[in-house]
């Protein structure tokens, strides 16, 4: 793959978003949507995404690569509901950062290929050849993973080419996973929202009125963010969901700094939330971006990225 003029591309989309301005954390992020190439299992993919950024964008502005859970997609790291509280872009560039919110391999407006081997090594080699088209324009490359993308983060660091890592709703120890018994899963094309797409057969997404007691914990939410979550749901590979869970397997931490966080009341994953974890956020279901504890989380993302960049 052509790495370099694929870079020189990306460098002419960046430069839109090159402009100064007095306080940059008091004028509204810039955003510009952005579409990389990859090779993934043998077959060509687009993975999509958008970059925010307030103030001058330079090389030694650091990005953080955003890369949401299963069943979410890009939006999970840019609410919509009540932005100031939950978009972590917002809170990021506000602070300094430039933002990539990628929807991964299979979600969103990235193409959706085989589920049956869209497993978390496939969406990690994905993001390591984004990482490699954004290493020639930026100096400082953070993956910041959610759940099933914290998984793929891991993959993707442990190909090179970030500065640090921050695993959200993934313990560091076990993998942890609700068994498939309980599963709030179900097949995407027996869904209302999905059903009739031509690529639903094989992957999946939750059931109907399940998103409330499996990504959330009594008093740690807003009811009203609930209808948006259903509204924005999104769908999961199957390979993905097999590869969770009591067993899985290929899981290292990567060799730079990592964090891993888990919600007080994750109980997706760790039933007591406690399970292996650098920080635990007080207040917290397993989706901690769209809990009332986001911002508290937000601000220990950013105490830990300056102490670990420097």
């Amino acid at each position: 793959m052509k790495f370099l003029a694929k870079a020189a591309l990306l460098t002419t989309a960046f430069l839109s978003l090159s402009g100064t301005t007095a306080i940059a954390s008091e004028r509204p992020a810039r955003c510009a949507e952005q579409r990389f190439t990859v090779q993934v299992n043998g077959e060509r993919q687009t993975i999509a995404g958008e970059l925010c950024v307030r103030g001058k964008l330079t090389p030694r502005t650091p990005v953080q690569v955003l890369l949401h859970g299963g069943t979410y997609d890009r939006a999970y790291w840019d609410w919509p509901y009540q932005p100031r509280r939950y978009s972590y872009v917002d809170s990021a560039t506000r602070a300094g950062y430039a933002t990539l919110n990628l929807d991964r391999l299979g979600y969103g407006r990235s193409s959706r290929p085989n589920p049956d081997t869209l497993d978390f090594d496939a969406g990690g080699e994905a993001v390591h050849q984004v990482v490699r088209q954004l290493r020639p324009r930026f100096r400082t490359i953070v993956l910041n993973g959610h759940s099933m993308g914290g998984l793929v983060a891991e993959r993707a660091a442990g190909r090179g080419g970030v500065d640090a890592v921050i695993v959200s709703g993934i313990p560091r120890d076990r993998p942890g996973a609700r068994t498939e018994a309980a599963s709030p899963f179900h097949p995407a094309e027996l869904d209302p929202k999905f059903a009739g797409k031509p690529w639903a057969r094989g992957y999946f997404t939750t059931r109907p009125g399940t998103r409330a007691q499996t990504f959330h914990h009594p008093g740690t939410y807003d009811p009203a963010i609930i209808p948006v979550e259903e509204a924005l749901k999104d769908t999961l590979a199957s390979a993905e969901l097999r590869s969770v869970g009591p067993g899985a397997a290929n899981r290292s931490a990567p060799k730079v700094p990592t964090a891993y966080v888990l919600g007080e009341h994750d109980t997706l994953v760790c039933g007591n939330g406690d399970c292996g974890a650098d920080e635990i956020v007080r207040g917290s279901g397993h989706s901690i971006n769209t809990s009332l504890a986001a911002p508290a989380f937000y601000r220990w993302t950013f105490t830990w990225l300056a102490r670990k960049l420097g």
